[in-house]
């Protein structure tokens, strides 16, 4: 099968540091991270509380590697995959250069950002083949509570992180925040920034293009130390596992991005850009990049090294390797990414894998369930999924929310016939696996073996780098018995005044008293834009010539969006020009969608709410709006004013010391 049109190609054609004394207290005692009760014991005489070295923390004029903080913990902190009583901690231990083969590092957590109540601590080795990150999966932890934590080698101390773990039973509500495709070379992330000052959030959910590996030729917002020129090694794609894992540092240098992993748990998924091992520039290099080294197994490898991420067990069961004794969590396949976190019985997050199972990856799958062998997600993690949604519904989980890399629900050009393909742009690769696509949503409507239906799903997505609000169905047919309303502009403007109105979205639900016009939807697709990476209008300034941002840009993304909702009822929402994150604010009643946007050219841009839709987890048909879950509408065609939501928590936020922040 010929491979889809790169987005790109068809949107051408159509045009240290704050720390109070309580913490090193912590941290210089060496306790267990098993279960049970926690201890906090003081060191050995003599010990001196930490690394008897003082390892090599200068940074001579030749040292030049990307940091954000001083040496060693230069790359900040961060937290990932919480369960109800665990969950990982992360840094990395940098220095000018390495001064043992080995380096121990101390870790402690308290209830408090003081330190005041220091509740665990032990110790790891760091060593080079794991690039000197530290991950501990701290354990013995209550659910649903804030938590703070901090890392101590060569007698310094890393800023404190604040985590949350996830809740048991029964909780009121739950709030994530959304986001994909985080390229350093095109924003200043200030939805990075805006996203570390919040402090109700439970969990941040990326869905892929974590890292990137090359340039975009359409954009190039920002360079390290201005060198943008493909001969620097922080302005190309990467050519071997050391170059690869200097993009992680790059990323993490920015100091928006490192608070941001400093003040909550992340749940990440990888996707092209994160484990791609070719070199794949689309600027001109001064070099062969076919002399590249990189292999998927290190691209993987370095995935699990730099993300605070819990690795799954190697028989494709989705299942956490759980690590009861603070080793650091080794994963057993690290090509397995698909996992799942619960959340207590509101709330169930699976992460899947729609990337690796290309065949550019050459890796075998079993497409076994489906009649024409071709899968995305291979057989495994189809019923893997399947099951678990199934398990998760049987067991009254009110929501069901799917970490997914791109686009599921049909966006493209519709066939004018029912069973009668049309040729499609390739928006999503979700276009070359139609069969697949409409397995899973069969399965979660019930249509196979009499199964029940499960209800209240959220597919998050990214890649596309633009707004998405959906209905999920499988139909791409221009006709096929649903009913929505008219498209009309969003009333709402965008990050900048040029994007005004931005986007196009629904008058109105469309259905009538008893009358359910979109009922073959088996739940709603929320896909927040980029986090910098292009749109639709940066693809079109640079087809025309034009200076990006200009009012002809933006034109022309509103006509291609709007020829996208026109041809697919399942389009509730579509905007293609704004960038930032999304907040997905859920409760046993109802699910708010928002999309919150910044100007990505301006450095220290505010949010923006662009727009707030909702999805019901229940019929309600005898209102004159009639509710019915699985569908995505605007709040205001529920009578609803547009209104930012709130969490009913508020945690402090973990300390920093602003001045000791100096990228370089």
């Amino acid at each position: 099968m010929a491979p889809p049109l790169d987005r790109r190609d068809f949107l051408r054609g159509i045009a240290a540091i704050g720390i109070a004394p309580a913490a090193a207290t912590a941290l210089t005692a060496c306790g267990s991270n098993g279960g049970g009760s926690p201890t906090v014991e003081p060191p050995p005489p003599g010990s001196g509380g930490g690394n008897s070295s003082t390892g090599n923390l200068t940074e001579p004029p030749e040292f030049d590697f990307p940091l954000v903080l001083p040496l060693p913990f230069a790359h900040g902190v961060a937290s990932g995959d919480p369960m109800a009583d665990r969950v990982i901690i992360w840094t990395r231990i940098t220095e000018s250069t390495p001064s043992a083969s080995q380096i121990p590092v101390r870790w402690a957590v308290s209830s408090t950002p003081d330190f005041s109540s220091p509740l665990r601590s032990g110790e790891q080795i760091t060593q080079a083949d794991r690039d000197w990150t530290v991950k501990v999966d701290v354990t013995g932890l209550q659910p649903a509570t804030t938590y703070y934590y901090q890392f101590e080698a060569f007698g310094r101390r890393s800023i404190i992180g604040r985590t949350r773990t996830a809740p048991r039973g029964a909780v009121d509500s739950i709030r994530v925040a959304v986001m994909s495709c985080s390229s350093y070379w095109s924003s200043h992330w200030s939805g990075f920034a805006n996203l570390a000052d919040r402090n109700d959030l439970d969990l941040v959910i990326h869905c892929g293009d974590y890292i990137y590996d090359f340039v975009d030729e359409d954009e190039a917002v920002r360079a390290r130390k201005g060198g943008a020129d493909t001969a620097d090694i922080d302005y190309r794609d990467w050519l071997d596992l050391q170059e690869l894992r200097r993009r992680y540092a790059l990323w993490r240098s920015d100091p928006s991005l490192m608070r941001a992993h400093q003040q909550h748990p992340w749940f990440i998924v990888w996707d092209n850009h994160d484990i791609d091992p070719g070199y794949g520039n689309e600027l001109p290099t001064p070099f062969d990049g076919q002399a590249g080294s990189t292999t998927l197994a290190q691209t993987t490898q370095a995935f699990w090294e730099w993300t605070p991420s819990r690795p799954v067990k190697a028989d494709g069961s989705g299942e956490f390797l759980l690590v009861d004794d603070g080793r650091y969590p080794m994963p057993p396949d690290s090509t397995l990414v698909w996992r799942r976190l619960r959340y207590g019985e509101l709330l169930d997050v699976f992460g899947l894998d729609t990337q690796i199972g290309l065949p550019r990856y050459q890796l075998t799958l079993d497409s076994g369930h489906l009649a024409s062998g071709n899968s995305l997600m291979g057989r495994r993690q189809f019923e893997w999924l399947v099951a678990g949604m199934r398990e998760s519904s049987q067991a009254g989980v009110t929501w069901r929310l799917l970490n997914n890399q791109t686009w599921i629900a049909p966006v493209d050009i519709p066939d004018l016939i029912d069973g009668v393909p049309t040729a499609k742009l390739g928006i999503s690769r979700w276009t070359d696996y139609p069969e697949e696509r409409a397995a899973l949503f069969q399965a979660l409507r019930g249509d196979d073996a009499g199964n029940d239906r499960v209800r209240n799903n959220i597919v998050v997505s990214g890649d596309a780098h633009g707004n998405l609000g959906s209905d999920l169905i499988e139909s791409t047919a221009f006709i096929d018995g649903s009913l929505p309303a008219l498209p009309v502009p969003n009333p709402r403007p965008g990050s900048t005044p040029l994007n005004t109105p931005a986007g196009w979205g629904r008058a109105g639900t469309g259905n009538l008293p008893g009358l359910n016009q979109r009922a073959a939807s088996v739940g709603v697709e929320f896909a927040p834009s980029s986090m910098g990476r292009g749109g639709a209008d940066e693809l079109v300034s640079n087809a025309l010539q034009q200076p990006a941002g200009g009012l002809e840009s933006i034109l022309g993304a509103r006509a291609l969006e709007l020829a996208l909702i026109t041809g697919n009822k399942n389009v509730q929402f579509i905007e293609w020009v704004d960038h930032g994150y999304g907040i997905v604010d859920l409760n046993t009643e109802r699910a708010i969608f928002e999309y919150w946007w910044q100007d990505k050219l301006t450095p220290d841009a505010p949010d923006v709410l662009g727009r707030q839709m909702i999805s019901w987890a229940r019929s309600d048909s005898g209102r004159p709006i009639p509710r019915h879950p699985d569908q995505i509408d605007d709040v205001t065609a529920h009578g609803l004013s547009v209104t930012p939501t709130e969490g009913t928590r508020s945690a402090p936020p973990a300390p920093l010391d602003r001045s000791a922040v100096n990228p370089r």
